[in-house]
C-alpha cells in the first residue's frame, strides 16, 4: 500500500470510495463539495493506493472559529473500500493525515467520529479542549480533536462548518 496526495485524475475513484463505503452519496457529495471550495486544502487529501488503484480516501478541510478569523484543520471526509477495510488502510490514511497537518504547523486536528476508534491516534472529546462542536454536528461526543503541538495555545469557541457540511 501506498499513500500519497490525491490527484484530479484520482478525484472518480475517490467518489467511487466514498459512495461505496458509506453506500450512499452523502459522502461522495461533502466530498465533491469541499474539493470545489475555499475550504479544501488540496495538499492534505490523500488516497491510499493498492494493487495500482484508489482503495482509500481522506480530506483535511478548513472550518472556522465563531467570532474569529481563525481556521482549524478537520479531517472529514474519510473512506477504504469495504472489501478492504479492517486491513490497516483508514488507520494509515489517518496517520498521513495527523502527519500532514503536524507538517504545516497546526495546533490541533478535528473530526467527527467514533471515540472507540480514533482515541487510539490520540483523538479526545474536543469540547474538552474548549472547542465545542457546530450545531451540525450529529453528536458532541464525537467531536474529537487531536493536539499536534502541545506548546501552542490552542483556540477555544465554537466550531462553524463550511456550507457543503449543512447541505
Amino acid at each position: 500500500m501506498n499513500i500519497r496526495v490525491a490527484t484530479d485524475a484520482d478525484w472518480a475513484a475517490v467518489l467511487d470510495v466514498h459512495r461505496r463505503a458509506f453506500r450512499q452519496e452523502d459522502e461522495a457529495r461533502l466530498a465533491d463539495e469541499l474539493r470545489a471550495g475555499d475550504a479544501f486544502v488540496p495538499e492534505l487529501s490523500f488516497v491510499a493506493i493498492l494493487d495500482g488503484a484508489v482503495a482509500g480516501h481522506v480530506m483535511n478541510t478548513w472550518v472556522g472559529l465563531e467570532g474569529s478569523e481563525r481556521r482549524l484543520l478537520q479531517l472529514s471526509p474519510i473512506g477504504v473500500l469495504p472489501e478492504l477495510q479492517g486491513r490497516g488502510i483508514g488507520s494509515a490514511l489517518v496517520r498521513a493525515s495527523l502527519d500532514g497537518a503536524r507538517a504545516r504547523g497546526e495546533p490541533v486536528l478535528l473530526l467527527e467520529g467514533n471515540p472507540a476508534y480514533y482515541g487510539r491516534f490520540g483523538f479526545v472529546r474536543a469540547d474538552e479542549l474548549g472547542l465545542l462542536p457546530p450545531p451540525e454536528a450529529l453528536y458532541d461526543w464525537a467531536f474529537q480533536a487531536a493536539v499536534l503541538d502541545e506548546a501552542a495555545e490552542l483556540p477555544r469557541g465554537r466550531i462553524v462548518y463550511p456550507p457543503p457540511f449543512s447541505r
